[in-house]
């Protein structure tokens, strides 16, 4: 398996501010697969090449050495570029990009993404994926947003000023907003979650 760091997911959403999160990952990234126009903005960015480029190809401009053409449409190019990620044995992958330009494309992106369990970063937080137990290590007074599709999810949690023991997740929204009241926060999900941590 290729995963000895955090390998890159590029959408074509906006492209990572310089100085912030997503950028740090973007520029330390051993590999980055672009999905479609991401490359051509990847290059004019970075000044480096994509390890490669995914999806129905309709919107690159630049030449690209390894070039992946999916033609079908029934997913679109940033589930094509996972799938490519995984058959390629490339692990420890983040989404970047995944959110900006147009609202649909960066709600249909994050919650694709929750799909495949892959954390998405944007240029202020980042999604992880939380399915059984774990325990993050956060600022006190963090915010902390939990974003559960299945209203047959149960959660428990420990060091949040709202608990979510016994919460019903009869929204999306329901149990955003939340902060930690100390250094650390376990949470329990019987279902797949995400756990937003804002970088501010």
């Amino acid at each position: 398996m290729l995963s000895d760091a955090e390998n890159v997911i590029l959408a074509a959403g906006a492209f990572p501010k310089k100085g912030g999160a997503a950028r740090r990952i973007l520029d330390s990234a051993e590999r980055v697969v672009c999905c479609d126009s991401a490359a051509d903005a990847f290059r004019r960015n970075c000044g480096r090449e994509p390890f490669a480029v995914v999806g129905d190809c309709d919107s690159v401009k630049g030449r690209f050495k390894t070039l992946v053409r999916v033609e079908e449409q029934d997913t679109n190019d940033l589930a094509k570029a996972v799938r490519f990620c995984r058959e390629k044995g490339i692990g420890n992958l983040v989404i970047l990009g995944a959110t900006g330009k147009r609202d649909d494309h960066s709600l249909g992106n994050i919650f694709r993404a929750l799909d495949f369990a892959i954390d998405v970063v944007t240029d202020y937080g980042r999604f992880t994926a939380l399915e059984g137990t774990k325990t993050y290590r956060v600022k006190p007074g963090a915010g902390v947003s939990v974003f559960a599709v299945d209203p047959e999810t149960e959660m428990t949690s420990k060091g949040l000023q709202w608990p979510l023991d016994g919460v019903r997740f009869e929204n999306l929204y329901c149990a955003t907003l939340n902060r930690a009241v100390g250094g650390e926060v376990t949470l329990s999900s019987t279902k797949r979650v995400y756990v937003y941590f804002p970088f501010k």
